[in-house]
């Protein structure tokens, strides 16, 4: 963050203390407080505020309603709400700099994506990318602080849980460049269809700056509607006419090696990142690189090396059977992805899908499952395990084409795997959020460990 006096922290009034003084960061959690931070304390946030202080904070900045929380604060700033005050601190610090931002957002693979493009620039630029969940009203203008002075690029994540949510973010420092990953079913529970989706995930494209640019799948005739006149489009995918054009593929241990064209000219490409959809995500990636002129030969030889981060598909080894933590969250479009991505890989011996609930899909969430289902049987998984209540509508789409399991709750799900995969086995567990299967992978371990000794 670039230094900022407590007198001029935005969209709040000085109470006490050295309006001169001068802070270097902006914290919401007392507990990542480093001195010389603000500290903007916000909903229960209030009642750590001596923790803040304690840690070394050089503001505290509370809301009127939550003042008796504010003791011996030496530096206080009061504020109407202190989401806004955040907002304001965000915005004010990022137009302050040369930073170029670029936003991400998408039905899935927002986060993969994010991490891809920040890894990717990096390289070449000072970079300051979102962390993990910072993409919302918070999240968002919380990453915003976070950009200094000699930061060149800033790579943000948009969320969307309704119409202008990703209006309202592109309205504290706008992007760029604009990205959309994809429109698919996630949140169609509560946008009513995928048109909608795109209508709310086109609100991207005109919340960049003027001169920017949108980088947009090249065959999705959702978003045509929404484009805007007198915006740059560049487009990726595996179609002839996408500016960034995947067209090779191969899947070898360790990642795949693929090939785009890009410019007219092609790019060859290795990568840690396994499959079909972050060989997409990657095309979206090289997009964004393209855009900022980098050297692309520079920039594929760090693809060689993207961090996963942890529920996004790394590998767990357990005494021979390689157990995929994919649950972090799960939509129809990323489940399809990771079951083919299982089918894909090469094994000795089974393939085993343990799945959860895929949240947020209104009406549609039976039949989403059982299409899911379907679609394990199709391609050839072995077993299924399906976790949950809802997730028994996977076995009824998979029918008798697979070896089909049901169990009530992770615990279960555990247990069941132990009677079922033996050496040689690949699982992939997937599911969202609120399925809490991501602990499943390391409980497995050690469940299995138990029994062996």
């Amino acid at each position: 963050m670039r230094p900022l006096a407590l007198g001029a922290v935005p969209a709040s009034a000085f109470v006490r203390g050295d309006p001169d003084r001068v802070v270097g960061g902006v914290q919401i959690d007392s507990r990542l407080v480093r001195p010389g931070d603000l500290f903007v304390a916000i909903r229960d946030g209030a009642r750590f505020t001596a923790d803040a202080v304690a840690r070394g904070a050089a503001g505290v900045v509370l809301e009127e309603d939550a003042l008796q929380h504010a003791g011996d604060v030496p530096d206080l700033l009061m504020t109407f709400s202190s989401v806004r005050c955040l907002q304001c601190l965000g915005d004010v610090n990022a137009q302050a700099t040369d930073a170029l931002r670029v936003g991400i957002t998408g039905s899935a693979g927002k986060t993969s994506t994010k991490d891809s493009i920040a890894h990717l620039v990096s390289g070449q630029r000072r970079t300051v990318a979102a962390a993990e969940g910072h993409n919302n009203e918070i999240g968002y203008p919380l990453t915003l602080t976070r950009i200094e002075e000699d930061t060149e690029v800033a790579v943000l994540e948009l969320a969307m849980r309704g119409l202008g949510q990703i209006a309202e973010l592109c309205a504290m420092a706008a992007p760029d460049i604009g990205v959309i990953t994809n429109v698919g079913e996630a949140h169609i529970e509560l946008l009513g269809s995928r048109a909608a989706i795109a209508e709310a995930k086109a609100e991207i494209l005109h919340g960049v700056r003027g001169d920017g640019a949108c980088v947009i799948p090249f065959a999705e005739p959702l978003l045509g509607p929404h484009i805007p006149a007198g915006v740059r489009i560049v487009t990726f995918g595996e179609e002839a006419g996408a500016d960034v054009q995947l067209v090779d593929r191969r899947p070898v241990p360790g990642g795949q090696e693929l090939s785009y064209l890009v410019g007219g000219a092609l790019l060859p490409v290795a990568t840690n990142l396994p499959g079909r959809h972050h060989a997409r995500n990657l095309a979206a990636a090289i997009a964004v690189a393209y855009e900022l002129g980098l050297d692309l030969g520079a920039v594929a030889e760090r693809a060689r090396d993207i961090p996963i981060p942890s529920g996004r598909g790394e590998v767990l080894d357990v005494d021979g059977i390689a157990v995929v933590n994919d649950a972090y969250n799960a939509n129809p479009s990323s489940t399809e992805a990771a079951l083919r991505l299982l089918v894909e890989t090469p094994v000795a011996g089974r393939r085993i899908a343990v799945l959860g609930l895929m949240a947020e899909l209104g009406d549609g969430t039976e039949a989403y499952h059982r299409e899911v289902g379907a679609l394990a049987a199709r391609i050839g998984v072995d077993i299924v395990i399906a976790v949950g209540d809802q997730a028994r509508a996977y076995l009824d789409g998979a029918g008798g084409g697979v070896d089909a399991h049901w169990v009530p709750d992770p615990e279960a799900a555990v247990g069941r795997l132990l009677e079922v995969a033996r050496p040689g086995d690949r699982v992939l567990v997937k599911g969202s959020k609120v399925a809490a299967l991501q602990a499943l992978p390391e409980a497995f371990a050690e469940r299995r460990a138990e029994a062996g000794a």
